[in-house]
C-alpha cells in the first residue's frame, strides 16, 4: 500500500458557534455523583433529654456541650441528630446542621431541619419521614444566600445485614456514651446530592455538565476542591474520580479547561451557588496533556477483552489508529461501524484498537465477545489516559511507524476518507 499522507484538520467549529462565544449553562437540577449509591451513611438519632441535646463531639475529638432547644409540642418522644455541612458556622455545633425527629418509633415520624441554626424547631418546616420501605424524602440544608446541598433520606434497611447492625450499634454505643442511641431500626440512610447540573446544547452536540461541591459547604466554586464534571447526554452519574470527565477548578486560569467530544473548552466562570457555569470553545493551542506531533508515545501495555496482555511497542512497524470511547459516547454505533471498514482496508500496514471505558471490566468482555469485531478491543483505564493524554471521550490518536504521533482527534470517518482517497 502506498504511504499514507494525511491532510490535517487545523480547526473545527460548532457550525455557527464562534470561538469567542461564551455559553452560559443554567444548572437547575441536582445530580448524583459516583458516591450517591455506594455509601451507606447513617443519620443517627439520640434521645432528647428534656429540652437539652448535646453537640457532636465527633468520637471524643472535642468536648460535647449541652444545647437548649425549643421543641414543637404535642408529640410522645423526640430524638435529634446531625447532618454534616461545612457551610454551617454556628458556635455550638460548627460544621453540622441539627435535626429533630418526633414520634420516631411510629408510622408518622416527623422531621424538622434547623437551617437557621437557632435551635428553635418551632420555626422550621415540618416533614413526614418515610416508614420502612416507603419512598424517601429530599431535604435541603443551608440557604439560598450562602449555599446549600440536597439530601435524600430513606429508612435504614437491615434485612440480611446482621454484621452491619452489630457494627453500627457497637459504634454508637461506644463513642457516644453520654447520650442514648435510639437504635439502628429508627435511623435513616443519607444520600447526598452534591452536583448542580444542566445541559450544554450546541449546534451539533449536547452533553451534561455539573459543578460539584467537593467539601459540602454549599459553595460550588472553591478552587482546588470543587470540580466541573461533564458526562454524555444519556448518562446520569457524575463521576468525580474519573479524569476523563472531571476537572478541579483552579485559581490558575491556564488550568481551567476541559475536553468533551474532541473539543477543548475554557471555564470562564463558576457561580458560587452553583446556579450556572460559563464556558467557551478554546482558541488556545495548549496540548492539554497530549503528546506533541512527531514525538513517540511511551511504552503502553494494554489488556484485550479476552484478557490478553499486549505491548504497543510491538506495533512500531505499523500505523495504529486508536479510538477511545464508551458505550454511551457520541456517534458510538456509527464510529464502530467505520472502524470495521478501516480495519479491512490493509491489515498488513494498519492496526485498529478500540479502548472501551466501562465501570465494570466484564462489560468490555461481553461487548468484545458479542461484537465479533475485526479489530482489537481493549480495556480503557486511568493509566492509559495519563500516558497518552486522553482527557475526554470519544477521542482518537493516530500514530505512525516507530510509535510517533501523527494526529489527535481525527474522526474515524475522516480517517477512512483519507485512506480511500489515497488508495484511489
Amino acid at each position: 500500500m502506498k504511504r499514507i499522507f494525511l491532510t490535517l484538520l487545523l480547526f473545527k467549529t460548532f457550525g455557527l458557534l464562534a470561538q469567542n462565544d461564551v455559553i452560559t449553562v443554567k444548572l437547575d437540577t441536582w445530580g448524583k455523583d459516583d458516591r450517591f449509591h455506594k455509601y451507606e451513611n447513617t443519620l443517627a438519632l439520640f434521645k432528647v433529654q428534656g429540652d437539652t441535646i448535646k453537640s457532636l463531639d465527633f468520637e471524643d475529638l472535642r468536648p460535647a456541650v449541652d444545647i437548649i432547644i425549643k421543641k414543637p409540642q404535642g408529640y410522645r418522644n423526640y430524638a435529634y441528630g446531625y447532618l454534616f455541612f461545612t457551610g454551617s458556622s454556628n458556635l455550638l455545633n460548627p460544621g453540622f446542621v441539627t435535626v429533630l425527629v418526633a414520634d420516631y418509633n411510629t408510622v408518622a415520624a416527623t422531621l424538622w431541619v434547623d437551617n437557621n441554626q437557632n435551635f428553635d424547631f418551632t420555626d422550621d418546616e415540618k416533614r413526614t419521614l418515610p416508614y420502612f420501605s416507603n419512598k424517601g424524602i429530599e431535604i435541603e440544608i443551608g440557604d439560598d444566600k450562602n449555599g446549600k446541598n440536597r439530601i435524600a433520606l430513606t429508612r435504614t434497611m437491615l434485612f440480611g445485614k446482621l454484621d452491619l447492625r452489630k457494627y453500627k450499634d457497637e459504634y454508637y454505643n461506644y463513642y457516644y456514651k453520654d447520650r442514648t442511641f435510639i437504635g439502628l431500626d429508627y435511623t435513616y440512610r443519607e444520600q447526598r446530592y452534591l452536583a448542580k447540573s444542566g445541559i450544554v446544547k450546541l449546534n451539533d452536540d449536547s452533553f451534561r455538565i455539573a459543578l460539584h461541591d467537593g467539601n459540602s459547604n454549599g459553595r460550588f466554586n472553591d478552587n482546588d476542591t470543587d470540580r466541573l464534571i461533564v458526562i454524555n447526554y444519556n448518562d446520569s452519574i457524575f463521576d468525580t474520580t474519573n479524569d476523563l470527565f472531571s476537572s478541579k477548578l483552579s485559581s490558575d486560569k491556564k488550568n481551567n479547561y476541559f475536553e468533551k467530544n474532541g473539543k477543548i473548552f475554557e471555564i470562564i466562570e463558576a457561580d458560587p451557588l452553583g446556579n450556572y457555569v460559563k464556558i467557551k470553545l478554546s482558541n488556545s493551542d495548549l496540548l492539554f496533556g497530549k503528546i506533541a506531533v512527531g514525538k513517540k508515545i511511551p511504552k503502553v501495555n494494554i489488556t484485550t477483552h479476552r484478557g490478553e496482555k499486549k505491548n504497543l511497542k510491538k506495533l512500531r512497524k505499523h500505523q495504529v489508529f486508536m479510538y477511545f470511547t464508551s458505550l454511551t459516547s457520541k456517534n458510538f454505533e456509527k464510529d464502530t461501524a467505520i472502524l470495521r471498514k478501516i480495519a479491512a482496508i490493509d491489515s498488513c500496514s494498519i492496526r485498529v484498537i478500540m479502548f472501551l471505558y466501562a465501570n465494570k471490566s466484564y462489560t468490555v468482555r461481553i461487548f468484545g465477545s458479542q461484537s465479533k469485531a475485526n479489530y482489537t478491543i481493549a480495556l480503557g483505564h486511568k493509566i492509559l489516559n495519563k500516558k497518552l493524554g486522553i482527557r475526554g471521550l470519544p477521542q482518537t490518536l493516530l500514530v505512525g511507524k516507530r510509535r510517533k504521533v501523527i494526529k489527535y482527534g481525527i474522526t474515524p470517518e475522516e480517517y477512512l476518507k483519507t485512506l480511500t482517497q489515497t488508495a484511489d
